[in-house]
């Protein structure tokens, strides 16, 4: 069985005034180096899997980062892109990766790519570990929780919230919780009036960039800050350099 880490956010690069990005090494932040050392046997192949299939430009400039980074983390020998590109070697790259990034973006959008690409049943031939940034942890899930996230979206009478996933892990998570506290979408606080709500659906971890799941030998533990947002509330549930284990719904 593969192992799975499901990160809100690896902290690839500082940004300056103007938006530009720089890679950098992307640190231990509750011991993530040290769980990658632990679980990647082989560092020969990195498969980025994109968010877009067609908006090559964007995903080079975002692989290009995460690749830089690594190398000065974590090294491999070779990176690779899984897109529009590349998808007739499909099978050969995912069977050949030692490491595989799920990129972040828009879920909607990389469900389809996944779904169009048959990426669920893909993985099914590989030993690598697994990585999923953001909307790829998102996207790993067995039953999908997609909040909206464009302007449009939460009044968007046909926008779907819950859609079939790769089936990687029952936990779904909501990425970035910092940076929510005091959003607004389309006029709604996007916490109290958009996940709240959802919560008494669906079970939602919310966690900060550098808090993270390891999903291994059916046992799922998450490392750094969370919080459980369960029928309408708000618990946090670990702290950062914590570990605590977390029993996955059937």
């Amino acid at each position: 069985m593969n192992t799975i880490f499901l990160t809100s956010y690896l902290d690839f690069d500082d940004e300056n005034e103007l938006e530009e990005k720089t890679p950098k090494n992307f640190g231990n932040k509750n011991n993530i180096l040290d769980n990658f050392k632990k679980y990647i046997k082989k560092y020969d192949n990195f498969l980025y899997i994109a968010s877009d299939e067609t908006n090559t430009e964007i995903t080079d400039y975002y692989a290009d980062i995460a690749f830089k980074s690594f190398d000065m983390t974590l090294p491999f020998k070779n990176y690779q892109i899984l897109d529009i590109r590349t998808e007739t070697i499909k099978e050969e790259l995912i069977k050949n990766a030692d490491f595989i990034f799920l990129c972040g973006g828009h879920v909607p959008t990389q469900d389809k790519f996944f779904k169009n690409i048959n990426l669920k049943e893909l993985l099914k031939n590989t030993t690598a570990v697994i990585c999923g940034g953001s909307a790829g942890s998102m996207n790993c899930a067995t039953n999908i929780y997609c909040p909206p996230e464009l302007e449009g979206e939460s009044i968007d009478p046909n926008f779907n919230k819950y859609f079939p996933g790769l089936g990687l892990t029952n936990i779904n998570i909501l990425p970035h919780f910092n940076d929510y506290q005091d959003l607004i979408l389309d006029n709604k606080k996007y916490i109290e009036d958009i996940i709240i709500p959802d919560s008494y659906k669906t079970d939602i971890y919310a966690i900060d960039d550098g808090s993270y799941f390891i999903i291994n030998n059916n046992k799922t533990i998450l490392y750094g800050e969370a919080y459980l947002i369960k029928n309408g509330k708000i618990e946090m549930i670990n702290k950062d350099n914590e570990i605590k284990k977390i029993k996955e719904d059937n």
